[in-house]
């Protein structure tokens, strides 16, 4: 039997270009894992098996799909066990379906004596989702298109967060339908938020990241904005990640905010970028 962790991420910044004649829209956006995880078994079995510790996970899921795919690519039929221990909340803007994809994706392919290169590897992600190409390698990238046109960045960021998930699940693709024309960004901006990064001027990017999924999110699920303006009467800046519902600060949470998260059935994680 084997165990992989399988990381979390979050968006440092997220911006939207245009709407796309395929409905998708082009995007940038930095992503950066974190060392909150889910935690994957898999083990050799007479058939297939998969599970998940949370009952909610629908039977369709990214999991069933990578395996779908590498085994219709390879011709390598998957008889594994593979159960799920989810920490990383559903809906949260927090990767974890596509980074539960990815590492499968990576370790069936290691198991089946490595039949597809990484640029194979990228492309089946990129039908698995968005955010699955990124996850095949991890640490800290610029994501373009529709999330799929990966940079990764030589630099990472030593920095200490906590995340605030207010036990609400956000959908993507319906926060996606609600972008109007409005809040979209110019590509000189983009230029110039590109170039902060190539520099690694990253205090002056940090403070220019703004995240136009999590504003449309805020204004249509009141508790984003009520965990949003708690940690600003608390002295604190909080940035959503990709389309909510969690929210993440840089540094660490005081006893007052962790009784207030208690208090109000919100889900607090300390957490490291990695």
């Amino acid at each position: 039997m084997e165990t992989i962790k399988s990381p979390a991420k979050i968006n440092l910044g997220l911006w939207i270009l245009r709407k796309r004649t395929d409905e998708y829209h082009d995007i940038y956006t930095v992503i950066h894992t974190i060392d909150l995880h889910d935690i994957i078994t898999i083990k050799p079995a007479p058939k297939l098996e998969i599970t998940f510790s949370n009952p909610n996970i629908p039977e369709e899921n990214t999991v069933t799909k990578a395996v779908r795919i590498f085994e219709e690519t390879t011709g390598i039929q998957q008889n594994y066990k593979i159960f799920i221990q989810k920490n990383i909340p559903i809906g949260s803007g927090l990767g974890g379906g596509s980074s539960n994809a990815a590492v499968i994706l990576k370790k069936l392919n290691e198991l089946s004596g490595s039949p597809l290169t990484q640029e194979e590897l990228h492309k089946l992600a990129v039908y698995i989702g968005a955010d699955v190409p990124f996850f095949l390698e991890g640490g800290m990238a610029v994501a373009q298109g529709i999330g799929d046109k990966i940079t990764y960045l030589k630099t990472k960021l030593e920095k200490e967060i906590f995340i605030i998930y207010p036990n609400i699940e956000v959908k993507t693709k319906e926060v996606y339908s609600k972008v109007t024309s409005d809040i979209l960004t110019t590509q000189e901006q983009i230029n110039i938020i590109d170039t902060l990064l190539k520099e690694n001027r990253l205090d002056e990017f940090l403070a220019s990241i703004e995240n136009s999924l999590g504003n449309i999110s805020k204004e249509n699920f009141p508790v984003i904005n009520e965990v949003l303006n708690t940690l600003e009467f608390l002295g604190y800046k909080g940035y959503i990640t990709g389309s909510g519902s969690a929210v993440f600060v840089f540094g660490k949470p005081n006893q007052r905010l962790k009784d207030i998260c208690k208090l109000r059935d919100w889900k607090l994680y300390e957490a490291n970028l990695i």
